[in-house]
């Protein structure tokens, strides 16, 4: 197994990607070699990474001997306009890291204007459902693969190198492999919803009665950047958090060892972030 860590600032990258994760899941991981760090934002457009931001990730992966990996989110027409930006800035000063995409004008963006770049398919892709109230009741799938064929073929056809999800309720999303992209799983957290629309930056309204007649149209200052926080509910037993414009799940693992057998790599996340 080879493995991918979500890295959120240039550090010393661990002997063994598996120590960034708690050590009950270490307990179900095989053993494998870090062989990427994926940085960026998968959520949220106001967090993407600047130019000079993510040339140094290029460098610090290129320095430890590994792939860097940007994930970019879903786009309105105005992040379309930023991630054209970017990346037409990365690659006239040379850096081609991979690029996840998560919004299909983004895939088209790429392979428009950006066709060298390595096109990677993102979770959000995979629309199957993640609802935390049924991850832990309804019984395992034992999807045969035949789920998703037609976008693997489709992705494939588009030159995409690569399917990444998280686990969903009904398995089977990554296939066998035969359509030659690489299979990646994402652990521990799954998205369970996700929305333009933040809360956190509502919030931040000067007064309550404004939070959403005023906050939502507000500028984002990226308040949420780093920063998750904890979730109580009645109707579910799963670990939630809110970080940003997305609610976050911990993984049941039984619904992870399905996955794992047909993963070729695995991305872990030391914390939920949009």
């Amino acid at each position: 197994m080879e493995y991918g860590i979500f890295v959120h600032d240039v550090a010393p990258l661990p002997r063994d990607p598996r120590a960034v994760c708690a050590a009950s899941w270490r307990e179900i991981l095989p053993p494998g070699t870090l062989r990427a760090i994926y940085f960026g934002s998968e959520f949220c457009e106001f967090l993407l990474p600047d130019a000079v931001q993510v040339a140094r990730y290029c460098v610090h992966a290129r320095d430890a001997g590994v792939e860097a990996v940007l994930m970019t989110p879903v786009a309105t027409p105005n992040g379309l306009v930023r991630i054209k930006k970017l990346l037409s800035n990365l690659t006239a000063a040379g850096d081609t890291p991979a690029i996840v995409f998560n919004d299909w004008g983004v895939a088209s963006l790429l392979r428009e204007s950006f066709p060298a770049l390595e096109r990677r398919a993102g979770r959000l892709i995979n629309r199957g459902i993640r609802d935390p109230r049924l991850m832990e009741k309804e019984p395992l799938s034992n999807n045969s693969g035949e789920r998703g064929k037609r976008l693997r073929t489709m992705l494939a056809g588009f030159g995409v190198s690569a399917l990444e999800t998280d686990p969903d309720l009904e398995g089977g999303f990554l296939g066998d492999g035969c359509e030659g992209m690489q299979r990646v799983l994402y652990l521990p957290y799954a998205f369970a919803a996700s929305s333009r629309n933040c809360l956190i930056k509502a919030d931040s309204a000067l007064t309550i009665d404004e939070c959403f007649t005023k906050g939502l149209n507000s500028p984002c200052s990226g308040l949420c950047r780093g920063e998750s926080h904890r979730i109580d509910r009645s109707d579910t037993d799963l670990p939630l958090w809110r970080a940003g414009n997305t609610v976050f799940f911990e993984v049941p693992k039984s619904r992870a060892e399905v996955y794992l057998a047909q993963a070729d790599r695995i991305v872990i996340y030391e914390r939920p972030t949009p």
